[in-house]
């Protein structure tokens, strides 16, 4: 019958029959309109064969018929129409937003039998259990599976052998920083302009970044929840972490090497306990070289004490060549992450004899036992000379030299000079100047021995006035610090460890023996010493012994004893004190070898890695993080490069990688010289400042022919200053704020299978431009009419109307 209908009417933009069509007029008659016309056209019609001659029955028939024809033409007036209405509903959109970054693999989650499992294993139980639960979402909504870390990104779908799609891939957890508020900002572009239901947020917390308030103003106007699912512990679980290592990157084959490490203890109860030990392992055998208890800090230890500690592992290697080795963290009970357990150390060590030049005023007991230990040991080579006023001198040690050095090549030939006590007098304005830029720009080291007659009093106004580790107090007098007035005993500072010095026990465990603490021995107990008041010191000096009254040694009134500080590319020691060699008498020569030789080989090894080159590449600091500023320098350490005079130097900085997988290309650096010398010659040093913008390890090399085939290179390595594994804990309270914000809820990945009904209805109906087929123009309406017409006519002709 529809299609009968279709096709007399000829319709064909429209079906009579199609979903969603009416019949509309084109212009609407109101119903009490529709009456009066109806009554008006039976009473018109009437009216007309009221009065004609004739039977009444046929002119009945005539003027019903008249009576149609008159409301056909008041429809078509009315022009009656077909609509089909073209409306859309846009279906709104689910965004399911996946953490991918690598804290993810980290066990803080408790699973079957109470056994920790990490947070990805979580993830993926949550999805593979609520798949359905998704699966029927996406039959009534848009649902948008996004990973995230750094930023958001599409997660593919998986199938199975039938094509059907049975998940998503989720890939590995590797995204080393996560910025959960500018992923959720580009998840909302992403599905900008349309209608949102809510975000599903399946994280643990931990994020470089907040939910911006301009972020938050969008959730909120365009009424989109967040139902965050937190993965992970809901307490911060306790983690320790290796931070901070400092150790030197050259040294001699056989020296007592300090690796110094800081343990920091991330979140958890800083009630609980941790045990276990840190230990310095050799790459290449996988020896124990050596190891430390983890103590747990004191009750009366600070905070900060207590969430950050430093351990110190002492080797004495005996090869020769390039050295690799591991610092690891080994604990008792399991760790959060494993991550931040380890930190590599690569030390270059060279065989060869450390070259000393000792100096001093007249032959006090302090210089004929030194220098006859420097004249013993083996690793050392040693010139010991003893200057008197008229320029005359005693020389002694393994070296003869035929005059004191007067040129930089003359001193570069050493790599510690030790000053006793004499006057600065005995060398030239110019040897000084040579001696401070020998130890300020080739790494060298001074070492100090303060005496009764002229240091450090007479070197004040010197150029060597500045590597004198403290400042003169206004008390003192113009012969130098005050003295102790009673005997003092000799006790490690706190930079004794840190630098691998004063260790004069027989046991490693034991570095200092308890009887150089007792008082009453008398041969340990040091009759003079200067006593430095611990104000005097310069900023950057760190105290490697203290000097205390015999009487009551465990005073508070201590002061420095010997003293260290950096002074450009070198390093300074200043002993206040010439009776070190009174601990002949406790135990023979084992004593005092055991101060003197560490704390030479401590000096010498700054100048390890600038000894005989011509110049030296360097980027300070050698570890930074991204967008922090990086000092990259040149200098000249050789005249024929000097007598050049470059106006600048070009380096190029290699990358190996980043992050991003790729490996950025190379970076042309333009160094320009920093200051011209003091006797105006040509500047020897070069700077630049760069910033990295990716993590990643780089290399720096010369790019100028100036300083090709010198095997002159840098090694950078740039971090992310919020490395995902440096704080792995849990942040569930940045998901419930965000969740409480915007209307939405915390869920745990049992309550998934109800989001359904949480999920508010978003979609839009949308109104298209509607099909429109008229009925009032078809040829079949027209013919109706003129066949009525005609009706009337034949009827009036037969009844003799017409």
């Amino acid at each position: 019958m529809t299609r009968f209908f279709d096709t007399l009417f000829q319709l064909r933009s429209v079906s009579s029959a199609g979903e969603g069509v009416e019949l509309r007029w084109a212009h609407p008659i109101p119903l009490w309109a529709w009456v009066f016309i109806t009554l008006a056209c039976i009473l018109l019609a009437g009216w007309s064969y009221w009065r004609l001659l004739g039977r009444a029955a046929p002119r009945s028939i005539l003027a019903v018929l008249r009576t149609l024809t008159l409301l056909l033409l008041a429809v078509l007036a009315a022009g009656p129409e077909l609509i089909k209405q073209n409306d859309q509903i846009e279906r709104d959109w689910v965004v399911v937003m996946a953490d991918r970054s690598a804290s993810l693999t980290v066990a803080d989650t408790l699973g079957e039998g109470n056994r920790r499992i990490p947070r990805e294993q979580q993830l993926r139980a949550a999805i593979d259990a609520n798949w359905s639960t998704f699966a029927d979402l996406a039959q009534k909504r848009n649902v948008l599976f996004l990973g995230f870390d750094a930023a958001p990104f599409d997660l593919r779908p998986t199938t199975d052998a039938a094509g059907a799609i049975t998940g998503v891939n989720l890939g590995e957890p590797s995204g080393r920083r996560t910025a959960l508020g500018q992923s959720i900002e580009q998840a909302l572009r992403r599905v900008a302009a349309r209608p949102v239901a809510g975000i599903v947020l399946l994280s643990d917390g931990r994020s470089s970044d907040n939910v911006s308030r301009g972020a938050l103003r969008q959730l909120d106007a365009r009424q989109v929840p967040v139902f965050s699912v937190p993965l992970g512990s809901p307490e911060p679980l306790a983690d320790l972490a290796l931070s901070n290592l400092d150790a030197p990157t050259a040294a001699f084959v056989g020296d007592l090497i300090p690796i110094n490490v800081s343990i920091d203890r991330l979140g958890g109860n800083p009630d609980a306990q941790v045990r276990g030990k840190v230990q310095l392992i050799d790459d290449a055998t996988g020896l124990v070289l050596d190891e430390r208890p983890l103590d747990d800090p004191a009750p009366t230890a600070t905070p900060e004490a207590a969430s950050a500690r430093r351990i110190t592992l002492t080797t004495k290697p005996t090869q020769p060549g390039a050295i690799n080795w591991t610092v690891r963290l080994v604990l008792d009970n399991p760790d959060l992450s494993q991550e931040n357990n380890r930190l590599r150390v690569r030390i270059e060590l060279v065989d060869r004899p450390i070259r000393v030049v000792y100096f001093d005023g007249y032959p006090r007991w302090e210089y004929r036992y030194l220098k006859n230990l420097l004249v013993r040991e083996k690793s050392i080579r040693s010139s010991t000379l003893l200057l008197a006023g008229e320029r005359r001198y005693i020389q002694e040690g393994t070296d003869a030299l035929d005059a004191l050095p007067r040129s930089d090549a003359e001193w570069n030939a050493f790599d510690v000079i030790v000053m006793g006590d004499l006057r600065p007098g005995l060398f030239s304005e110019e040897q000084l100047r040579q001696i401070r830029k020998l130890i300020a720009e080739r790494g060298a080291g001074l070492l100090w021995i303060g005496g009764p007659a002229a240091t450090p009093a007479a070197w004040r106004g010197t150029p060597l006035a500045d590597l004198v580790p403290f400042a003169a107090a206004p008390a003192e007098t113009s012969t130098g610090p005050q003295v102790w007035l009673s005997p003092v005993l000799l006790s490690p500072g706190p930079g004794a460890s840190r630098y691998g010095v004063l260790q004069l026990g027989e046991n490693p465990a034991e570095p200092w023996p308890a009887f150089l603490s007792q008082s009453d021995l008398g041969w340990n107990t040091f009759r003079w010493a200067q006593r430095i008041e611990p104000g005097a010191l310069k900023p950057t000096t760190e105290v490697l012994a203290l000097a205390s009254p015999a009487d009551a040694p465990s005073s508070s009134a201590a002061t420095p004893l010997v003293m260290t500080m950096r002074y450009g590319a070198g390093r300074v020691v200043y002993v206040a004190t010439d009776e070190t060699w009174r601990f002949r008498y406790g135990r023979g020569e084992v004593l005092t070898e055991r101060l003197w030789i560490p704390l030479i080989r401590l000096l010498a090894r700054e100048s390890l890695g600038r000894s005989g080159k011509p110049a030296v590449l360097a980027a300070a600091p050698g570890q930074s993080q991204v967008n922090q500023p990086v000092q990259v320098s040149v200098r000249l350490l050789d005249q024929t490069l000097m007598d050049k005079r470059p106006e600048s130097i070009t380096v190029r900085v290699l990358p190996s990688g980043g992050d991003s997988g790729r490996a950025p290309s190379a970076i042309a650096l333009t160094l320009k010289p920093e200051s011209a010398g003091d006797d105006g010659a040509s500047p020897s040093l070069f700077t630049t400042t760069w910033v990295a913008g990716e993590p990643g390890l780089y290399r720096i090399e010369p790019a100028d022919q100036l300083l090709s085939g010198l095997d002159l290179f840098a090694n950078l390595e740039v971090v992310l200053p919020d490395d995902e594994l440096r704080i792995p804990q849990t942040d569930h309270a940045v998901l419930a704020s965000l969740s409480k914000a915007t209307g939405g809820r915390v869920l745990t990945p049992d309550q998934l299978s109800g989001l359904p009904a949480l999920l508010p209805n978003r979609e839009l109906h949308l109104m298209g431009a509607p099909d429109i087929e008229t009925l009032w123009d078809k040829p079949i309406v027209w013919t109706v009419l003129i066949l009525m017409l005609i009706l009337e006519w034949v009827g009036r002709r037969l009844i003799k109307l017409s």
